[in-house]
């Protein structure tokens, strides 16, 4: 099972430190040049992070670790 990582790396548009969670979501979104973290993923397709995390799991098979 995948560990949930922080990267060091800040969302560019919030400033929060990303996790392993925030790039591979991002990546599978389409955010190939800068990743940006699940809030704004969130805040940009108008979705609640419950919703979200339905979406990436029925259409990509994602699911993050259980302890985020």
């Amino acid at each position: 099972m995948a560990r949930l990582r922080r990267l060091g790396v800040p969302c560019p548009l919030c400033g929060r430190e990303l996790t392993s969670w925030d790039d591979r979501a991002s990546r599978a979104l389409g955010y190939l040049t800068y990743q940006v973290c699940e809030a704004c993923l969130c805040e940009e397709y108008g979705k609640t992070q419950a919703e979200l995390r339905d979406i990436l799991e029925d259409f990509f098979g994602m699911r993050p670790c259980k302890g985020i």
